[in-house]
């Protein structure tokens, strides 16, 4: 049996896939499987205070329970990352403008509580909730193609065995495979 590495699993999947997933979501997907252990990043298009922004959001999308939150899994530059390089125009512009508007009503100044029924009343508006569907589509990307997304969060084999379809989640201890 050939082994491969996740990009290579990627590339097939996407292939066997028939190109149904984005070439955007794919490159950006390829690109965080690089291994970087280094905590001298910087933004490549957010300001401070929009990457703090993210952060808080992707928390409130995906907050810490049982298992690890975005927070847990740096979100916030996966998103920096989607913005900066793989978005077209109109996404960006969505994107930047409800951080710019999340940041002029001191919403990282908030409590969680008080950030999550912001983030409700948010949503009244229909072109937030564009943004806001934008938004929770990269942050769930960036959690779960994470390494703790795929470790802590999911079910992770680095080789995967023999598959086995229609299997009941509970009989397999609760959690789907991210592999």
């Amino acid at each position: 049996m050939e082994k491969i590495d996740r990009k290579e699993a990627i590339r097939r999947t996407a292939l066997i896939m028939g190109g149904t997933l984005s070439s955007p979501l794919i490159a950006a997907v390829l690109s965080g499987c690089e291994a970087r252990r280094t905590d001298d990043w910087n933004p490549k298009i957010l300001s401070g205070q929009q990457l703090q922004a993210t952060a808080d959001l992707a928390e409130v999308i995906l907050p810490r329970t049982s298992t690890p939150g975005a927070k847990d899994a740096r979100v916030e530059r996966f998103i920096d990352s989607m913005i900066a390089g793989w978005m077209s125009p109109d996404q960006k512009e969505i994107t930047i403008a409800g951080l710019n508007v999340l940041i002029s009503h001191g919403f990282s100044d908030l409590s969680f509580e008080e950030q999550t029924q912001f983030v409700q009343d948010f949503l009244d508006d229909e072109d937030r909730r564009n943004f806001f569907r934008l938004f929770k589509r990269m942050a769930t990307i960036g959690l779960f193609t994470s390494e703790i997304g795929a470790t802590e969060i999911l079910r992770y084999d680095e080789i995967p065995g023999d598959y086995y379809g229609c299997e009941d989640l509970e009989e397999l201890g609760g959690r789907t495979w991210a592999t």
